[in-house]
């Protein structure tokens, strides 16, 4: 269970302290893929990133599976991002020198887990995302759709509970996009998918749906 009570935070410019989250009470108890949308400069990656233990709130609380973020050392959080929580970016975010094998493989090695045993569970995730055949190709040799689905199976590498996606479908086109909306409603069925987006496709498909406006969640 994700559950967010009063989070504020604010960040500081100068002698001015700007408000990016107000009160944010959320609470998603079960498999779903939600949806948080709203302009630009709302809110929605910060919160994304507060959830993620990637930022800390000013104030309030973030519990998570359990676990309060906020209590948590640099340390717990470091294993936090790692095993329970898979990230999807808008621009991939792959390391470029790496195939699509080894982009996969790469957090299974921070885990620890052995070569052999690593590898086998990046290939099997890249044939479940249909990328059997470009296993061995450096994300310059991908399309972007290509690309997103490495990504994804990345995400999916060391089986996280929750996955976290930062407008996934933003920098592909209508057909590439469908391909990633269906991947992250299957991943919805095991896990919590939450997805900020501007895309009406994936608000459709959504189980949930929060706007947020001026950093305060609707």
């Amino acid at each position: 269970m994700i559950k967010l009570t009063d989070v504020i935070k604010k960040y500081s410019k100068g002698s001015t302290s700007v408000v990016a989250l107000n009160k944010i009470n959320l609470t998603i108890d079960k498999p779903l893929m939600t949806a948080i949308i709203g302009p630009s400069g709302s809110g929605k990656s910060t919160l994304l990133h507060i959830i993620g233990g990637m930022d800390k709130p000013t104030s309030g609380t973030v519990k998570v599976f359990d676990s309060e973020l906020g209590q948590m050392s640099e340390k717990e959080l470091t294993h936090y991002r790692l095993k329970r929580v898979g990230f999807v970016f808008q621009s991939f975010n792959l390391i470029p020198n790496l195939t699509a094998l080894e982009n996969v493989m790469l957090p299974l090695e921070f885990g620890g887990i052995p070569h052999l045993e690593r590898e086998k569970r990046a290939t099997s995730l890249l044939e479940q995302v249909g990328l059997q055949q470009r296993v061995h190709h450096k994300p310059t040799e991908l399309s972007g759709g290509e690309m997103q689905r490495v990504a994804i199976a990345r995400a999916l590498a060391n089986d996280p509970t929750l996955i976290l996606a930062d407008e996934p479908t933003g920098n592909l086109d209508s057909e590439s996009g469908e391909q990633i909306i269906k991947l992250l409603k299957n991943m919805a069925t095991e896990r919590i998918v939450i997805v900020v987006t501007h895309n009406e496709k994936i608000v459709s498909k959504a189980d949930m749906v929060f706007r947020i406006r001026d950093g305060v969640l609707e």
